[in-house]
C-alpha cells in the first residue's frame, strides 16, 4: 500500500518517522478515521472541525488547510487505487515547531448484521484532553478492543464509576426508548462523534426526541433496542450487551430503521452536492481557460492586423 507523509506519496513500507515525534514518545497527537466513498470524503469538514478544535485544545498549532487535505486524501486515494476506502490521518508533532502528517488507506471490511457488546467500568477524568478529543493516546482502548475480540463481542462498552454508560472504544451509543432517543452526554468525558452529530441531527430533524443525558446501565431494562454510531459503520444494531453475569438482548425496531434510510439519504445527499461542486470546479476552470485562450486570440489577432498594416504601410 501506498500513504501520504509530509507532502509525498511513498510506500508504506518507506515511510519513516523520527523518533523525536512527540506523539511517538508521549501520545501528543490528533487523528480522524473517514470513510469514503466514490472517492469522497464523507463529512470531512466535521472531521476537519474536529480536529482543529483539538489541536486547539492540546495547544498545537494545526498546520493544516482543509483544501490541501482533500487534495492528499485524493493523491492518496489515487496511488491506491480505491475509491471506496476506510482512510486514517494524523498529525502529530515533532520536539521543534514541525509536524508530521501520515495519511493512511485500507479497504472497506463488511460490516456484521449486528453487534455485541462487552462491558468494562472506566474511572477517568471527563475533562481529560486525551479522552474528549481523538488523540493518539489510545492504549485503553486499543487493549479494551482487542479483548472484546478476543471474548468473542464487537467492542468494548465503558461504564464510569457511576454505572452510566458512557462510549464503546470505536463508537458512541444510543438507547431507543419508545419513540425517542437517549445518548450520554458529552459533558460524561466522551468524544463528540461525527455520525453520532449527524444521527442526532437527523433524529431532530425527523421529528423524534432526543435527550442526551446520563444514562445508567438500568436502563438498559427498559430498552427494546440499542444501536451504536461511528463514522465507518454509519448505524450498527446492537443484538446483545454484557455486563458481569446479565446479558441483555434487543432487536430492530421502526426507530432504527427510519434512522438507517434517513442516514443513508443524507449520504447520498452529501455524495451528489460535493459531486455538484467538482462539476462545478470543472466548467469553471473551463470558462476560464476559454476566457484566456480567447484574449491569447484576440491579441494574436490584434498583432497580426498591425503587421499587415505596417506591411500595406512600407508598399505604399
Amino acid at each position: 500500500m501506498f500513504v501520504f507523509l509530509n507532502g509525498q506519496i511513498v510506500k508504506e513500507e518507506d515511510a519513516r518517522i523520527s523518533i523525536d515525534d512527540l506523539s511517538y514518545q508521549f501520545g501528543y497527537g490528533l487523528f480522524e478515521t473517514i470513510r469514503c466513498e466514490k472517492g469522497i470524503p464523507l463529512f470531512i469538514e466535521e472531521h476537519y472541525k474536529r480536529m482543529s478544535h483539538g489541536a486547539k485544545e492540546l495547544k498545537m498549532t494545526f498546520p493544516i488547510d482543509i483544501e490541501d487535505l482533500k487534495g492528499w486524501l485524493k493523491q492518496v486515494l489515487s496511488a491506491n487505487k480505491l475509491l471506496n476506502a476506510r482512510v486514517k490521518v494524523l498529525v502529530s508533532k515533532k520536539a521543534e515547531e514541525k509536524f508530521n502528517v501520515l495519511i493512511l488507506v485500507s479497504g472497506i471490511e463488511k460490516p456484521p448484521s449486528s453487534y455485541s457488546l462487552c462491558t468494562k467500568t472506566l474511572v477517568r477524568d471527563t475533562k481529560s484532553a486525551s479522552f474528549v478529543n481523538k488523540t493518539t493516546s489510545r492504549a485503553d482502548s486499543f487493549i479494551s478492543y482487542k479483548g472484546a475480540n478476543e471474548n468473542g463481542f464487537n467492542d468494548m462498552l465503558y461504564l464510569n464509576e457511576k454505572g452510566e454508560l458512557l462510549e464503546c472504544t470505536r463508537a458512541n451509543i444510543f438507547l431507543v426508548l419508545e419513540d425517542k432517543l437517549i445518548t450520554p452526554n458529552l459533558e460524561a468525558g466522551i468524544l463528540s462523534g461525527v455520525t453520532r452529530g449527524k444521527v442526532i441531527e437527523i433524529a431532530k430533524n425527523d421529528g423524534i426526541i432526543v435527550e442526551e443525558r446520563n444514562v445508567h446501565r438500568l436502563y438498559l431494562n427498559k430498552v427494546l433496542s440499542v444501536f451504536v454510531t461511528s463514522a465507518m459503520m454509519g448505524i450498527m444494531l446492537v443484538s446483545k450487551i454484557v455486563f458481569e453475569d446479565k446479558e441483555y438482548n434487543f432487536t430492530s425496531d421502526k426507530v432504527i430503521i427510519r434512522l438507517k434510510n434517513s442516514y443513508d439519504a443524507e449520504i447520498q445527499n452529501y455524495l451528489k452536492s460535493q459531486e455538484n461542486i467538482a462539476i462545478a470546479h470543472w466548467l469553471n476552470r473551463d470558462k476560464q481557460l476559454n476566457f484566456v485562450l480567447l484574449n491569447i486570440f484576440k491579441i494574436r489577432k490584434c498583432q497580426i492586423v498591425n503587421l499587415a498594416f505596417r506591411r500595406w504601410g512600407n508598399i505604399g
